[in-house]
C-alpha cells in the first residue's frame, strides 16, 4: 500500500511507509495523519507491525487489519480521530482507550 487512504469528508488521512524485509516481504507501516496541519495521531512505527486492510467507517473512524511480522500476531484496530479513543481486538484479548493506551497494548502483543 503506498497511496494514502484519505478519509470521506478529506479531514484525515492513513499514509504508509514502506520497506521491503526480505526478497517480496513487505511491511506497509501506517500512520492517522490530521490533513490540516499534518499531524501524525496516531502510528505503530516499531516492530514490524503492518496494515493489511484499511478501511474508513466514518468521517473520522478507520478500522485497520494489522499482522506483526514475520510472526503469526495480528489484530483489528479501530481509531476514531475525533476523540482520541481506539479500541483493540487480538484472537485472545481486546483494549479500549486513548490512542496511546491502545499503542502500548498493541506493541506488548507476543
Amino acid at each position: 500500500m503506498s497511496e494514502d487512504m484519505v478519509s470521506p469528508d478529506g479531514n484525515y488521512k492513513i499514509s504508509f511507509s514502506s520497506y521491503e524485509v526480505r526478497m517480496s516481504h513487505w511491511i506497509d507501516q501506517p500512520y492517522l495523519i490530521r490533513v490540516s496541519d499534518a499531524v501524525c495521531l496516531f502510528s505503530l512505527d516499531a516492530d514490524g507491525w503492518s496494515a493489511w486492510t484499511v478501511r474508513w467507517l466514518d468521517d473520522s473512524t478507520v478500522n485497520l487489519l494489522m499482522r506483526k511480522y514475520p510472526g503469526q500476531i495480528e489484530c483489528t484496530v479501530e481509531l476514531n480521530a475525533g476523540t482520541n479513543q481506539a479500541h483493540a481486538i487480538s484472537r485472545s484479548a481486546s483494549v479500549a482507550g486513548t490512542f496511546s493506551a491502545v499503542k502500548e497494548w498493541v506493541l506488548e502483543l507476543n
